[in-house]
């Protein structure tokens, strides 16, 4: 039988991979099961790493706005199987690239109608805006360029621009890691007619006492924000966030929160468990759904790595399939990553939460979270 004790190594090493600090929590059920926080979230100040440290949830940010897309569907606003074109007109008669034998490019239209469930799983054919060496990435990043210089640099930009640039792929064919789910926050928004940010804070922030995740951190509460230290071959040093988690317009789905691992912990709490001190955000039947692969065996090959070994992807979140494939975990324990090291666990069999945090890149997630697991499995 493990121990949780063996948590205790496991973190002094993760100092000695080139974090400034890091933390972890572990419960079962409600009860605290294990709790440390090492390092400092400023090693040049001296402010310590703790559970009120502010840190950029990159990717975490998905398991939230999947959540929080999830309970529109509980209300029966729209289906996983509706066209995005109902919402987003910018999508009809949409087209894909295509290449020939003779590996010439071309425009075509598409064969297959995107639906908002390819936007929760990756395989829209949407991709990034970041200039990526793929057509469809190339031609987005200029449409957005153009919206920032036109004042319009919001989701609901980036929906309609991904309407109209063609798709990298027919949608379900492959998965792809990108900005999908931000076209399914601007579909939140036409729905609803609030805010992204706004939506979040009165349905999910405020109900779980969530005081300190935003997507801009005010004036006041920046000294408790982690630096992000980049870690090189010469040493470490100070490093920044990319300019998208600066933006006061761009309110992504994809990965622009900030916020404690303390207000993590509820939201995560309140999924594994069904609500937290009251509070339901999701119905049962609708987590699970949520914990569904949804990927075809070609996706997949696009999806698996050593990392997500033995994991599949559903709505936003990978979802443990096969623990033989190297963890003791169980069948159905769900979560995701951020990339500067954050991640969670939520596992509604067993009743186990993990939630975890430190801020580098790269992220080291490969050596940390695993152990992480593994350990927790073995003592639980």
């Amino acid at each position: 039988m493990g121990s949780l004790k063996n948590l205790d190594t496991l973190l002094e090493d993760v100092l000695k991979l080139g974090p400034g600090g890091a933390g972890l929590r572990v419960y079962q059920g409600e009860e605290l099961r294990y709790e440390k926080w090492v390092g400092y979230a400023n090693e040049e100040k001296k402010i310590p790493f703790t559970a009120k440290t502010i840190c950029q949830l990159a990717s975490m940010t998905k398991p939230i706005a999947s959540a929080a897309c999830l309970q529109l569907l509980e209300k029966g606003l729209y289906l996983l199987t509706d066209p995005v074109e109902d919402y987003i007109p910018e999508f009809k008669d949409h087209k894909v690239y295509a290449y020939s034998p003779r590996g010439d490019l071309s425009v075509v239209p598409a064969k297959k109608t995107v639906t908002v469930g390819h936007l929760f799983d990756m395989t829209s054919g949407v991709t990034v805006d970041w200039g990526w060496p793929n057509p469809n990435s190339q031609e987005l990043a200029k449409r957005m360029e153009e919206a920032k210089k036109a004042g319009k640099y919001t989701l609901r930009e980036f929906a309609k621009a991904a309407g109209e640039v063609p798709g990298a792929f027919e949608a379900g064919e492959h998965y792809y890691y990108g900005q999908s789910l931000d076209v399914a926050a601007a579909l939140l928004e036409v729905l609803t007619g609030q805010s992204f940010g706004d939506y979040l804070k009165a349905n999910i922030f405020d109900p779980l006492g969530m005081e300190d995740t935003c997507f801009r951190v005010p004036a006041e509460k920046k000294e408790r924000i982690s630096v992000m230290y980049q870690l090189t071959p010469e040493g470490r040093k100070q490093g920044d966030f990319p300019p998208l988690f600066y933006s006061p317009t761009y309110e992504s789905a994809c990965g622009g929160l900030f916020g404690t691992m303390e207000d993590y912990c509820r939201f995560a709490l309140a999924m594994t468990l069904g609500e937290y001190r009251g509070v339901r955000l999701l119905n049962d039947s609708t987590i699970r759904l949520m914990a569904m692969n949804r990927l075809s065996d070609q996706a997949m090959k696009d999806f698996e790595n050593p990392y997500l070994s033995g994991y599949g992807y559903g709505l936003a979140v990978r979802t443990r399939m096969r623990p033989e494939a190297g963890s003791n975990s169980s069948i159905g324990e769900f979560g995701w990553t951020g990339g500067w090291g954050t991640w969670v666990l939520m596992d509604p069999v067993k009743k186990i939460t993990i939630v975890y945090a430190h801020q580098c890149v790269p992220n080291k997630e490969e050596y940390v979270h695993p152990r992480i697991r593994n350990i927790v499995y073995g003592a639980l």
